[in-house]
């Protein structure tokens, strides 16, 4: 992110959540859990412009209502399809700004190809396990996908936005095995961080890209 001092603020906004997450169960943490995605959501609106910025807030917004949606913990409401259903938008968003931009060249056939066969094993490993979750889960396996290629494509420098979009992958994927499949140690901890290394990532490589609110799309000059 071009503002340092913004980058800073995220990552103390973050190491705070997670330091709370460790400390205490109060439903307080839901008011916190979002606050470094607006915060990204702010620093994409200072940055960006055009339908870059629309995309980018966007994207941001719904991840944070995901954010909040998973956090709540109210008798009788079901979250997690919610949830769900505000990260699915959010991806779809990222997707459609990633494949405006697309660029192929081998290399990154090669990492679509690599990217395909690690989805496969991982909806082959976590699917089964879904029961009733089957659709949703499967609808969004197919919505982050949609993004991580979008992110292999685009033409924006490698390997910031790809790192980011593989990282957001990893974060969800550790989700799904730790909900369906088994349990993962310290999985909250490293959930968290991973999501909000994944759109730090996300956010800094497109902001990186585009010269500040100028009207002009991010630069093409990935490989």
């Amino acid at each position: 992110m071009r503002n340092r001092s913004l980058s800073l603020l995220f990552w103390l906004l973050a190491g705070l959540y997670l330091l709370a997450t460790a400390l205490t169960e109060s439903s307080a943490l839901v008011l916190l859990k979002p606050l470094p995605i607006l915060l990204l959501a702010f620093a994409a609106w200072r940055n960006l412009a055009g339908y870059w910025r629309t995309g980018m807030v966007l994207a941001l917004l719904f991840s944070a209502l995901g954010d909040v949606l998973l956090a709540l913990r109210i008798e009788g409401f079901a979250n997690f399809v919610p949830g769900l259903s505000a990260f699915l938008l959010a991806q779809l968003i990222y997707a459609t700004l990633f494949w405006s931009r697309r660029q192929a060249s081998p290399l990154r056939l090669l990492l679509a190809v690599a990217y395909l066969l690690t989805a496969a094993a991982l909806a082959w490993l976590i699917l089964p396990s879904t029961g009733g979750l089957l659709l949703p889960v499967s609808l969004y396996l197919l919505a982050i996908s949609a993004m991580a290629l979008g992110a292999t494509f685009c033409a924006l420098p490698l390997p910031g936005l790809l790192l980011g979009a593989l990282v957001f992958v990893s974060s969800d994927s550790l989700i799904a095995i730790n909900k369906f499949v088994i349990p993962v140690p310290a999985a909250q901890l490293l959930i968290m961080l991973t999501y909000y290394l994944a759109q730090w990532l996300i956010c800094r490589s497109v902001i990186q890209a585009q010269p500040r609110a100028t009207g002009t799309e991010p630069s093409a000059t990935g490989r």
